[in-house]
C-alpha cells in the first residue's frame, strides 16, 4: 500500500478547461457567466471525475474571485477542492516582451495545505504564469471554443501513465 499522500492537482480555467467569449461561437455555449458564454473544453468533465479518484484537487486561475466561483460551481459541481485560488493570489509582474502584465502562480503559497512542491501538478497552458516552478508544470494547448478539441484526453493519458503502479 502506498503511504505518500496524495499528488494535488490544481487546473487553470480559462483556455485549459473553458473558453470565455462575450461573442458566440458557432455552437451553443456550455454555461454563462455574464457576461461570458462558457464553453467547456471537450472531455474537461470525464477528466475531473477521473483525477478527482486518484489526486487532490484545486483550481487557480488569474480571473476575478465572482467568476471562479461560478465557473466552479457548473464544473466542479459535487467534486471536493483543496481550494479555488482567483487572481488575488497570483503575484503580478511586469512581461517586458509584450509591455503589459503577466500574473504568477506561484506554487510555494500552496505549500501551506501540506504539499511538498515534489507532490504539485498544475495544468496551464500559460507558461509564464508558472515561471517560478516549471517542473510542476503540465501544459496543454489553449483552448479557443473548438467542438472537436481532444487536448485533453492526452492530459488524461499522461495523468493514467503517472498513476500507474510503479510510477513516483
Amino acid at each position: 500500500m502506498d503511504n505518500k499522500p496524495r499528488r494535488l492537482l490544481i487546473f487553470d480555467l480559462d483556455e485549459t478547461l473553458v473558453h470565455a467569449s462575450e461573442v458566440p461561437l458557432a455552437h451553443p455555449c456550455d454555461f454563462e457567466v455574464a457576461p461570458y458564454l462558457l464553453y467547456q473544453r471537450p472531455f474537461a468533465r470525464e477528466l475531473i471525475d477521473f483525477a478527482a479518484e486518484r489526486f487532490d484537487l484545486a483550481v487557480w486561475s488569474s480571473s476575478s474571485a465572482a467568476y471562479v466561483a461560478a465557473v466552479v460551481e457548473q464544473l466542479f459541481a459535487g467534486v471536493p477542492l483543496q481550494f479555488a485560488w482567483s487572481v488575488e493570489r497570483c503575484v503580478q509582474r511586469i512581461d517586458t516582451r509584450s509591455n503589459s502584465y503577466v500574473y504568477i502562480k506561484d506554487l510555494r503559497k500552496v505549500q501551506k495545505f501540506g504539499y511538498a512542491l515534489d507532490r504539485i501538478t498544475i495544468i496551464d497552458d500559460s507558461p509564464e504564469k508558472i515561471a517560478r516552478q516549471p517542473r510542476c508544470h503540465l501544459a496543454v494547448a489553449p483552448f479557443t471554443g473548438a467542438p472537436d478539441d481532444v487536448a485533453l484526453l492526452a492530459l488524461w493519458q499522461a495523468l493514467e501513465l503517472a498513476t500507474a503502479p510503479g510510477s513516483r
